[in-house]
This record gives C-alpha cells, sequence and structure tokens, in this order.
C-alpha cells in the first residue's frame, strides 16, 4: 500500500489494480485499500516445503504431499481467474511482491506479453518470483544486490517499502506514542512480536520470561503480540489467560493480536523482540530500534536464518538461534533493558541500514518499466 500511494503520488493519473489472495484477512484495511482502482481476489496454491528437511522426509510427509497435490489445482484455478483479468485490464506493467498470488498472475502476464517487475525483501528470493521472475524485466532488491544469484545488469537495489506513517524518532514522538498506549512517559517497554500470525516460540519464551522481567524492572511494560491465527496452539485469548495466571498484577503486560497501527506500538519501544522478517526489520531501521532478533528455522528457503545473518555481521541486531532457550533470552534482554548505551548502539546500527525512500524508487522503477512497454 505504500508503495501504491507513492505511483498515485508520482503519476496522479495511474490506474492501479490489486490482485489478493482469496479469502485473504483484511480486517481494518479497508480505508487504507481504496488507494486501488480494483481490487480482485484469486484462488492461489502454496508449495509447502520445510528448510532442512531431507527429500525423502518430504516425500514421505504424507499430509503435505496431499496438501501440495490440493493446491496445484488451485493455481491452475487462479491462472485462469489471473488472465481474464490481465487481458480484461490491459495492464502496462504487472508487479510481483512474491507469495502465492505472484504466480499465476505473472504467468497471465507472460502469456499476455506484459512487462513483470518483481521486488524480493529477504536476502533469499521467494519461490513465486523465482518463478514469476524467469520473464522479469527487472528485479528490485530488498537488501544490497550482491546477497541475490539474479543477473547483475536487471537487479536494482531500492530497500524496502515500508508502511508511510513509519518514520524516523525523536524522544518527544516515542513518548508520545507511550502516551496513546496509556504507558508512562519514563516508562522501559519491551516489545514481543512474532509476525501476523505469531509465533509459539516467542509466545512460551515470553510467558518464562516476563514474571522476572517485570519483578526486576518496576518501570517495565510489556506489549507481546501473539499473532492472529495460530492453527492448533495457544491464540491471543489463551496468552491473555496465562498471563493472568503467571502475575499477580498483569496492568503492565498488553497483550494483542494484530494492529492496523503497529508503529505506534514499535514506536514506543525500547527493546524488540522480533522474528527477522525483512519487512519488519525495514520498519524497525527506518525508527531506529534496538533489536532481539529470533529467526524460524522452518521457513521454506531459510530466508530468516539468511536474514538475521546479514544483521549479525552488520551489528544491526543481537541475533540469538532459533532454539534459543528462556533462561538464555531472559538474561540477554535484562542486560539490555539495563543499558541504554548497548541499546542505542543497536538501534544506531540498524538504523543505518533504513532505505526510507525505497517506496519512492521502487515507484519510479515501475513506471519507467511502464512506459517502455507504451505504444
Amino acid at each position: 500500500m505504500s508503495l501504491a500511494h507513492e505511483l498515485k503520488a508520482q503519476r496522479p493519473s495511474c490506474k492501479i489494480i490489486y490482485i489478493g489472495l482469496k479469502g485473504e484477512k483484511v480486517e481494518g484495511l479497508q480505508n487504507q485499500y481504496q488507494v486501488f482502482d480494483q481490487v480482485y481476489h484469486i484462488a492461489a496454491g502454496k508449495f509447502r516445503r520445510y528448510y532442512g528437511q531431507s527429500f525423502l522426509a518430504h516425500l514421505g510427509d504424507v499430509k503435505t504431499q496431499a496438501l501440495n497435490s490440493r493446491d496445484f489445482f488451485r493455481v491452475i484455478k487462479g491462472l485462469h481467474s489471473a488472465e481474464k483479468i490481465v487481458k480484461a485490464v490491459k495492464p502496462d506493467v504487472v508487479f510481483s511482491k512474491g507469495g502465492y498470488v505472484a504466480v499465476p498472475v505473472g504467468l497471465a502476464a507472460k502469456l499476455n506479453a506484459v512487462p513483470i517487475v518483481t521486488h524480493d525483501s529477504d536476502s533469499v528470493p521467494g519461490l513465486a518470483n523465482r518463478l514469476a521472475g524467469r520473464w522479469a524485466v527487472v528485479h528490485a532488491t530488498g537488501m544490497p544486490v550482491e546477497y541475490y544469484n539474479y543477473g547483475r545488469s536487471k537487479t536494482v537495489y531500492t530497500g524496502v517499502p515500508v508502511d508511510k506513517r513509519v518514520r524516523p524518532l525523536s524522544t518527544s514522538l516515542q513518548r508520545s506514542y507511550k502516551k496513546k498506549l496509556g504507558i508512562p512517559a519514563d516508562s522501559l517497554v519491551l516489545l514481543a512480536a512474532g509476525g501476523g500470525q505469531g509465533a509459539q516460540q516467542i509466545n512460551d519464551l515470553m510467558l518464562a520470561a516476563a514474571p522476572k522481567l517485570l519483578a526486576q524492572f518496576p518501570k517495565l511494560y510489556i506489549l507481546h503480540f501473539a499473532g492472529i491465527k495460530l492453527a492448533g496452539q495457544m491464540g491471543v485469548e489463551r496468552v491473555r489467560e496465562l498471563y493472568h495466571r503467571l502475575l499477580s498484577d498483569s496492568k503492565r503486560v498488553q497483550v494483542l493480536d494484530f494492529s492496523g497501527e503497529f508503529y505506534k506500538y514499535s514506536g514506543a519501544a525500547d527493546l524488540i523482540i522480533t522474528r527477522a522478517g525483512a519487512t519488519v526489520m525495514s520498519e524497525f531501521a527506518v525508527q531506529g530500534k534496538a533489536c532481539i532478533v529470533i529467526p524460524s528455522a522452518v521457513l521454506a528457503g531459510g530466508h530468516q536464518l539468511k536474514n538475521s545473518q546479514v544483521l549479525a555481521a552488520q551489528k544491526a541486531a543481537v541475533v540469538l538461534p532459533a532454539d534459543v532457550t528462556a533462561g538464555r533470552l531472559l538474561k540477554l534482554t535484562s542486560n539490555l533493558l539495563k543499558s541504554p548505551a548497548k541499546r542505542k548502539l543497536l538501534a544506531k546500527n540498524l538504523g543505518s541500514t533504513a532505505q526510507p525512500q525505497a517506496a519512492r524508487k521502487l515507484a519510479a522503477l515501475i513506471i519507467e518499466v511502464a512506459e517502455k512497454s507504451l505504444p
């Protein structure tokens, strides 16, 4: 959406058509969706594979194979829908951010001779962009081009577009965010977030560490995003219930599932415990945040592991192993909360990687490709 707003700013007359996944959750985003001239949702399929899983183990995973077989037909259905849309709207360019929908839409673009621009936020290109990107005229990247195996002549480093409301923080702005969240201005704020769907591991680690942290730091407040969906695992209500059981006074803990104003919570934080997703790390970079990163070890392609390696090399975050214990996380978190100087250095190093003009660069690139395709 930040890219869409920038496209409109640079070319007010441009028409933007968004194609999303059928059934995707867009609660709280309807007003923001108004930037799009048309919105479509199509079927698409996911190819499930898990980082570190052997080929034989993958073949023997009956449930995964069954789901992959089912989703193959969803891709075929999505291709039919995508081609109808592409033929109807006759786009000058198709932009692929990756994800399930990118495959059928990318194929439809290729079949109709529409130029494709891809963008990868992570240091490892996703499978969808590797497929659709075979026909791309330009590959935009969220990290410097040396991390990608695309042809250098077709690769452009733009950075990762972030929510336009995300901006560098001043002391007064951070205090204003705390005030809006009902937190005292002189408090310490620890934010824990495992992504939109949450992370069972981070939920468990926080439940184990929180009682000791709150006892050790009387001015500490915890903002815990437990996720909107944890299939077969504990959801946000269960996490809240466990905090109430563990703490005699849980007023200094806010447990949330999702927020369309996440930037306020991250802006209020003095320290963040997070996964290693490229987009959220780009937001934290713009805000200049001290982060403890616990990458997921099972996501396909191991992209979070490689993202975290990049962060560690730049000393832009404290990176812990995927199997970190609650005791180790507690000790490290405590040490950082005690040391404003260490937090400031981490924030400075991560902030130096920020690309606040990413949306502007990417929009200009897309417009350039679109104009070249005009008759």
